[in-house]
């Protein structure tokens, strides 16, 4: 039975980032609501429909046996001794000084008529006005829960259930999380990839399912939101 729910979960993946693309030339609203209608489905309902089956519901609040092995070396990598609610704080810190800095560092170069940095090719989806923003603050919200759900829990759970190795299920599972992000290009997959592995690892360290998710929402809101806000100010 492991077998054909890691097929379906991997079906449901397929079945996202090849069909019901948009025409060329289609708006980003129109973009936004191709996200909001496949990705819940794809990513959230086969993940949920996955574990249900396999009797595995009570891993949404407590980390999987399976990954227990991974456990302390998430930890030890993740550092502060342990302390998880140290981590916790740290991560939290950590990404509001960086959202704050990157800010910065971005209006300025707006400011100079310079191009700001981005992680990839991502400005087809950034909001350019202001009815595209709540469009883009449900998206970022919405993704940072259903992807955690399919990419640091389902898949990589299924993975290691038919391979009885759980390192490679993660590995499998970041992959395919870049691998959803090619319209960005190489280098959006790459920070893609980097970002799923370090959201791995969070998930792992803490054993929190809703953390990663809650660290995933915010740099979604981050890029697709706040920053684009400001710079949308800066440059007027």
């Amino acid at each position: 039975m492991n077998w054909a729910l890691l097929a379906g979960l991997i079906a449901a993946y397929t079945w996202y980032i090849r069909g019901g693309g948009v025409p060329p030339g289609a708006g980003r609203i129109a973009r936004y609501r191709r996200w909001m209608r496949r990705a819940p489905l794809a990513f959230g309902g086969s993940a949920l429909l996955a574990l249900a089956l396999a009797g595995r519901i009570d891993t949404l609040w407590q980390l999987p046996a399976e990954f227990a092995a991974l456990e302390a070396k998430a930890r030890h990598f993740a550092g502060f001794g342990g302390n998880m609610a140290t981590l916790k704080i740290a991560v939290l810190v950590g990404f509001g000084g960086g959202a704050v800095l990157g800010l910065a560092i971005s209006r300025w170069q707006v400011r100079r008529g310079k191009r700001p940095f981005t992680a990839g090719d991502i400005e087809r989806i950034l909001p350019q006005r202001g009815g595209e923003f709540g469009w883009t603050a449900a998206l970022g919200v919405a993704a940072g829960i259903v992807e955690e759900l399919f990419f640091r829990l389902a898949l990589p759970l299924f993975a290691a259930l038919v391979t009885g190795d759980a390192l490679l299920g993660f590995a499998l599972a970041t992959l395919l999380f870049a691998a959803a992000h090619r319209y960005q290009g190489w280098t959006g997959m790459a920070f893609s990839g980097v970002a799923g592995a370090l959201l791995a690892v969070l998930y792992l360290a803490t054993g929190e399912l809703w953390f990663a998710m809650l660290i995933h929402a915010l740099l979604n809101l981050n890029g697709l939101v706040l920053r684009p806000a400001v710079l949308r100010r800066a440059g007027d």
